[in-house]
């Protein structure tokens, strides 16, 4: 008799856990958060220098597997003592600047894929780039004469996946990057007695996309 209470126990619970299968759907939504420790803003004929910490964050869209357009905000703040430029009328102190991007993320080896504890956990190196468009607003030191940062991205990062058939663990993917961020045309442009400075950026930050994607019980 006993026997038969735990077969049909065991049933049940199988047929429970089997009725919970849960997939995407195509609908996700994220947010991401940098920090760019080492950065950059000088004229083109300045030698490399640190001279800024700027840190960020936004929203973050899987449009396709490997597609991930933004939109998002970074702050800036620059060494207290720094004076930019030929003309040390300009010091600029912080700064904040609205972004745009699309980072393409190609998955090029896996690093681990095996159970910890009682679930299974996959690892993979990804190699991202993408273009971005940045603009800088205006501030109480100086007007911006910029028409907006085109620029670009390039970087490592490490996708992590659990593979448990559960609600929560596919309604959630976690990636985590370190990248290099170069812009090809002036953040930031002003004009003093006659003579115009331009201002380019350069970054190497780490930063996390955190997103919740939609999951429908594939049995129902």
């Amino acid at each position: 008799m006993k026997r038969k209470v735990i077969c049909i126990v065991l049933i049940l619970s199988q047929n429970t856990s089997n009725a919970q299968i849960y997939e995407r759907t195509g609908k996700n939504l994220g947010l991401y958060f940098s920090v760019q420790p080492i950065a950059s803003f000088q004229e083109k004929t300045q030698a490399l220098n640190k001279n800024a910490f700027t840190a960020g964050t936004g929203i973050v869209h899987m449009l396709a597997p490997g597609l991930y357009p933004s939109l998002g905000y970074t702050f800036t703040k620059y060494e207290q003592a720094q004076v930019f430029g030929r003309m040390n009328e300009i010091s600029l102190r912080n700064s904040h600047t609205l972004d745009a991007g699309f980072l393409l993320d190609k998955k090029i080896a896996k690093l681990y894929n095996g159970r910890i504890r009682s679930m299974c956990h996959y690892l993979s190196l990804g190699f991202i780039f993408g273009p971005e468009y940045h603009y800088m607003l205006g501030n109480r030191e100086m007007k911006n004469e910029s028409f907006g940062e085109i620029g670009g991205q390039i970087g490592l990062s490490i996708y992590h996946h659990s593979s448990a058939m559960n609600k929560r663990s596919k309604g959630k993917t976690r990636q985590y990057d370190v990248f290099y961020r170069k812009g090809f045309t002036p953040v930031f442009a002003t004009s003093i007695s006659g003579v115009k400075q331009e201002f380019y950026r350069q970054e190497i930050g780490i930063r996390v996309r955190l997103i919740r994607h939609q999951v429908y019980n594939f049995l129902k």
